[in-house]
């Protein structure tokens, strides 16, 4: 039996997702190269789906609209080991506003009952308002500003 929780990264697929977040690269100007480019491609990935959404591809989504948050100053309580190395190695380089919408896009499409295999599995459990709350958080810390620096 594999790991499955309602918070973002309580279950396998997310686990081994994150294993593919490597800390960003600098150019020789120092600018970060392309430091997005891993988590949005697991969130187009799912919004350019116009078909039924496996769990996976939603569990995968859910993972990078959570590096997005964090990166955007707002990470999860208990980020993994993977998001903390990968949060240093931006510099304070942050998502725009249109990866924030994407990403945010994503979630609801995940939470879409007639496109979501993930959302047909929590809602046959009792832990399906605890999985939709986890959402709704994430959904607001990608709405929230934060100046942190």
């Amino acid at each position: 039996m594999g790991a499955w929780g309602h918070n973002s990264f309580e279950n396998d697929t997310a686990g081994d997702w994150i294993w593919g977040l490597k800390p960003a690269k600098k150019s020789l100007l120092g600018n970060v190269k392309k430091p997005f480019a891993y988590p949005m491609s697991a969130i187009d990935k799912l919004l350019k789906s116009d078909l039924y959404i496996d769990a996976p591809e939603g569990e995968e989504a859910i993972a990078a609209a959570e590096c997005l948050a964090a990166a955007q100053g707002n990470p999860p309580a208990d980020p993994p080991e993977e998001l903390e190395q990968w949060l240093a190695s931006l510099n304070d380089t942050r998502p725009d506003a249109s990866m924030l919408e994407r990403a945010r896009q994503a979630l609801l499409k995940v939470c879409n009952d007639e496109q979501s295999e993930l959302r047909e599995l929590w809602k046959d459990t009792e832990y399906f308002q605890a999985w939709q709350a986890a959402i709704d958080n994430l959904i607001t810390r990608l709405n929230a500003q934060n100046d942190h620096k």
